[in-house]
């Protein structure tokens, strides 16, 4: 399997139906410096919440980079820009709004909002019970707020795992697989690691 294939896999599997060669293009145009990045879809307070949000998602460890280290929100906006539909962009447009206007913005604007911030909004969405999801009402704020941080959270982890920076040096990485060893522990086949290809 190349490449190719396996990119439209990983999109089709996501719930992304898009052109192969799309992704590919997003994915290697994505700015190496992020303190350049202008954002083309999102607004610039979006941008920057975006990229806070990011980056607690997946933060840089000492075992491996993080989604900034990736340039994950710079993808997201592209990918969102490219590949949604109007109606898709709107909604993850209502979304980004109901996100800032749950954060509380100071007087000196989002730059100013804290980590402590951007990690109250997460866990109060992202780590509710099933019970609690439930009794969010269908198109109420708490509603939007939490499925476009689910979306922003499955995105971030698949545009994080289909980069090239991940693929190569965090994954275990074999461009040419040798022999298929059956039934043996993933320890002794990658020493822990998930395969990248």
């Amino acid at each position: 399997m190349n490449r190719r294939d396996l990119l439209k896999g990983i999109g089709l599997t996501v719930g992304y139906a898009v052109a192969t060669p799309s992704i590919l293009s997003l994915l290697h145009s994505c700015t190496n410096e992020a303190k350049t990045w202008t954002p083309i879809f999102l607004s610039p307070d979006q941008g920057i919440v975006l990229t806070h949000l990011v980056d607690l998602i997946l933060p840089t460890t000492k075992e491996s980079p993080g989604a900034l280290d990736v340039n994950v929100p710079e993808f997201i906006d592209l990918y969102v820009s490219k590949s949604y539909t109007n109606k898709e962009q709107a909604k993850f447009k209502k979304g980004l709004s109901s996100i800032l206007n749950a954060l509380s913005i100071p007087e000196e604007g989002v730059s100013a909002l804290k980590n402590e911030d951007y990690d109250a909004l997460l866990a109060k969405y992202l780590k509710t019970t099933k019970t609690e999801r439930k009794a969010y009402k269908k198109g109420s704020e708490d509603f939007i707020i939490f499925n476009t941080l689910k979306g922003i959270r499955s995105t971030s982890i698949w545009a994080y795992k289909t980069s090239e920076k991940i693929g190569k040096e965090v994954l275990a990485y074999d461009p040419i697989p040798g022999v298929a060893k059956g039934c043996i522990s993933v320890d002794e086949a990658t020493k822990g690691k998930a395969w990248s290809l």
